[in-house]
């Protein structure tokens, strides 16, 4: 049994008479690939939350900026959210999407109600990662085409493809490997190259570096624009006003699709903005 394993770790570990938290750490360093590690060289060891409060092994309470990389937006165990969690695992778990059930359509159906413009339908995923991979295959079949233009000091995920459309050095483990990819200049305007302060009319000029890239380092047939509308790793990155509509408009004019990575802006984080905009 896993219980009966976890607590012989315990007992174990509690013969050489180590604190908790050594303990713990210790199980860490033994168990957990050492391809996740914590940022910090004495990390904090979680083990209760409640809202924005979280508390580690000893007792100690933090106030929590970090909110699991901005997943918890209603805060640490929020109890509608349990209670509905609760309500439904009492139901049914995991069936997988090959099966039709009642939640996954009322959740797409609230979902279309209160979106923008056309967008009537969702497409569930795990994680962010494996959504932009999803974005980008799909955009892929749509147009028939395969190379992608990105942002300079953007995120986008850990998976293969997602860590080739960041560009930020800290977070590509591995060189450029993965065929037709591109980046464009951040539209920045805290350093912006062309005026400061940057105004609207700096949008132009950021937009018009997608133009060039797709004329001069493509086949002229991209398959899709992608962008953070708020860029978050790269620095809390806001563009300019008016520079995500003209990106959108330069990329549909060659035939490709514009995907907004909102992962991290979207969903009320950046106000009442859909996509951060």
């Amino acid at each position: 049994m896993l219980t009966e394993k976890f607590e012989d770790f315990h007992i174990k570990r509690g013969a050489n008479n180590m604190s908790h938290d050594q303990e713990v750490l210790s199980g860490q360093a033994e168990f957990i690939l050492p391809a996740v590690r914590p940022l910090y060289e004495k990390p904090l060891i979680l083990h209760k939350g409640k809202g924005v409060w979280v508390k580690d092994v000893n007792g100690r309470e933090y106030l929590d900026l970090f909110a699991g990389i901005l997943t918890t937006s209603v805060g640490h165990c929020n109890p509608h959210v349990v209670a509905r969690m609760t309500d439904q695992l009492g139901k049914l778990g995991h069936t997988s999407t090959l099966y039709v059930t009642e939640p996954q359509v009322e959740a797409s159906s609230r979902l279309a109600s209160i979106a923008p413009g056309k967008l009537s339908q969702t497409f569930f995923t795990n994680s962010g990662t494996e959504a932009i991979e999803s974005a980008i295959q799909m955009a892929f079949l749509h147009t028939g085409r395969s190379e992608v233009i990105g942002l300079r000091q953007s995120y986008h995920g850990r998976s293969f493809m997602a860590s080739n459309l960041t560009a930020v050095s800290s977070w590509r483990p591995l060189a450029t490997s993965f065929p037709g990819i591109k980046h464009v200049q951040t539209p920045y305007p805290y350093r912006c190259p062309y005026k400061q302060p940057c105004d609207a009319s700096c949008a132009e000029k950021f937009a018009n570096d997608i133009e060039d890239v797709i004329r001069t380092t493509t086949n002229g047939k991209p398959a899709a624009f992608i962008a953070e509308s708020v860029m978050g790793v790269g620095g809390y990155i806001v563009p300019p006003p008016g520079y995500l509509k003209r990106a959108a408009e330069i990329i549909r004019s060659y035939g490709g699709l514009f995907i907004s990575d909102e992962v991290q802006s979207g969903f009320g984080r950046s106000g009442t903005h859909w996509f951060g905009i």
